[in-house]
């Protein structure tokens, strides 16, 4: 009986060890994004692809298991977002997400000349992503707000 609770007790010191170490953990940075990609064009919804790049602080590697939230351009809905492919992000490296993002095209249109004059932009992003190390996993939000440049973006 008690050789049973063994791997038990072991499965939980390790997840609490890995839990703790996450309160040092540091946001990865963000750099740019790179190679939007137009994958589908519809009258009602776009689908963009793009690659964010993201600089790890940390002094240890992780995985993304997956993301998803919402996107806004000089506070204008922009669309719904996600990554569900597992992304190994190296410690102390910069790592690229590959994003998929759903355009409502009504609401873009409606303030795309507004948008396309300014050569810089405000984009924000709010979501979460499930982020973790072997087999911990844990939700982390994801908040940024930055300036873009529009022309750098659609190269």
């Amino acid at each position: 009986m008690k050789l049973s609770l063994l791997p038990f007790l072991s499965l939980f010191l390790i997840s609490i060890t890995s839990l703790l170490s996450c309160k040092n953990f540091k946001e990865p940075e963000f750099k740019k994004i790179e190679n939007v990609r137009l994958n589908k064009l519809g009258v009602n919804e776009s689908i963009l692809n793009l690659d964010i790049l993201y600089s790890n602080p940390n002094n240890t590697s992780l995985k993304l298991k997956s993301a998803d939230g919402e996107a806004w351009i000089e506070n204008n809905y922009l669309g719904y977002f996600k990554v569900d492919t597992l992304i190994e992000i190296p410690a102390k490296k910069e790592f690229r997400l590959p994003v998929q993002l759903k355009v409502n095209m009504g609401k873009i249109l409606k303030n795309s000349l507004l948008t396309l004059l300014n050569p810089e932009v405000v984009i924000k992003v709010s979501g979460k992503a499930k982020v973790g190390k072997g087999f911990v996993f844990i939700n982390y939000p994801i908040k940024y707000e930055g300036k873009q440049n529009l022309r750098e973006l659609i190269k």
